[in-house]
């Protein structure tokens, strides 16, 4: 009978697992223009206080004008 219920939880825990891990795996990646380079870190920054922790912004200085993107976690829709 302890047999019986320790493969129970362990196949429970491996569905709850697999089940989580589909869950993050759906997560898309976002990007959004955010104008033009000041100089610094100017565009990181402007993407942190658009899109929160985790979320990075980037100057491309190869065309001109500079322009910034943000790199971010879309939103999960409802």
């Amino acid at each position: 009978m302890a047999r019986l219920l320790q493969a129970y939880c362990l196949v429970l825990l491996f569905v709850l697992t697999a089940g989580l891990m589909v869950k993050t795996t759906a997560a898309k990646v976002c990007t959004e223009g955010l104008g033009t380079c000041a100089g610094g870190n100017d565009c990181e920054q402007s993407c942190f206080e658009r899109h929160g922790p985790g979320s990075q912004g980037t100057c491309d200085r190869t065309i001109s004008p500079p322009l910034c993107s943000c790199i971010f976690m879309c939103p999960l829709s409802a």
